[in-house]
């Protein structure tokens, strides 16, 4: 029993016998609580520590990549925690690590971490594959289309939010501005005041950012890069907002959104002018416009099953 005892001595826990057939049972009975303390947290720690034979990963965390972002909070405070599995972490250096070992692993870095053994990542073929799609995607088909007749004639239809530099953006956005007005909110390429919509100013950060969005029929979401599998909340946060993506990123999007025709894929269209006439298009025509949103009243696709059944049941 390699964390009992001390989780016993650490919780004033009465143990049972452990040759008893009902001592893991009620091990897995207990985790069925969901912790509301940072002590019960803890116990769970212990506890799923035990239950998989204290079986350790390596997690691999390159630049700009906070650990509160992968992993959680590391127990330095009593505050909330994210992850519901073993999550006291013991932090270490990359020049810590032997170059045999980062040379082994350097193959398996997914952008910004891996875990060695097991990926958690966005991969749908990964050990444990996640997902950036909210639990509630069911409220997706009761959201009620952007309204583009309320469009004056001169109006902005497209909204961008990104504070991370690309080459792809960096050069294609303002390609596109040569076209259209694009309403830039980010710390990247900005453009347009968060004062613009004041309504969304008072309001926690990422709540104001989907407001912004929200008020727009098309979203920009230009991901960082075009790797297999890469989605983020920039593809998937126009869906619940009632707004048509126009999608930069991963190669086999198209695969696993809730419909086929629920986006737009930049790559679609032979040149930038092409693809913003499109967008003027539809924002003249409501009935072209509402084809894109008219997979809120079907199924969805098997991809989108697939990638959403992993986005909270790890």
């Amino acid at each position: 029993l390699i964390y009992t005892t001390q989780f016993a001595n650490e919780f004033s826990v009465e143990l049972a016998d452990p040759v008893e057939s009902n001592f893991t049972t009620a091990l897995v009975d207990r985790l069925k609580i969901k912790p509301t303390t940072f002590k019960e947290w803890k116990q769970r720690h212990y506890l799923t520590g035990y239950l998989n034979n204290n079986q350790k990963v390596k997690v691999y965390i390159t630049r700009n990549v906070g650990w509160d972002d992968v992993l959680g909070p590391k127990y330095r405070n009593e505050i909330l925690v994210k992850c519901d599995i073993p999550c006291i972490w013991k932090e270490g250096h990359l020049d810590q690590v032997e170059p045999k070992e980062l040379k082994t692993n350097l193959r398996h870095i997914i952008r910004s971490f891996m875990i060695k053994p097991t990926f958690l990542i966005y991969v749908q073929h990964s050990d444990i594959p996640t997902s950036y799609v909210r639990p509630d995607f069911e409220s997706w088909r009761t959201q009620q289309p952007f309204n583009i007749t309320k469009l004056s004639q001169n109006s902005t239809f497209i909204s961008f939010i990104t504070s991370h530099r690309t080459e792809f953006r960096e050069t294609w956005v303002p390609t596109l501005q040569a076209y259209i007005p694009v309403a830039s909110f980010g710390s990247f390429l900005p453009n347009t005041p968060w004062e613009t919509h004041p309504e969304c100013m008072n309001l926690e950060h990422f709540k104001a950012k989907n407001c912004i969005i929200s008020k727009y029929p098309f979203y920009l979401s230009v991901e960082n890069s075009q790797e297999k599998d890469y989605s983020t909340e920039k593809l998937w946060d126009p869906f619940y907002l009632g707004v048509v993506p126009v999608i930069w990123g991963a190669p086999n999007t198209r695969s696993y959104l809730p419909h086929p025709k629920s986006a737009i894929f930049i790559d679609d269209y032979p040149n930038v002018e092409a693809l913003a006439n499109h967008l003027k298009y539809l924002v003249k025509n409501k009935t072209a416009y509402l084809e894109y949103h008219a997979w809120r009243a079907m199924n969805f696709s098997d991809g989108f099953k697939f990638i959403h059944q992993y986005c909270c049941e790890i």
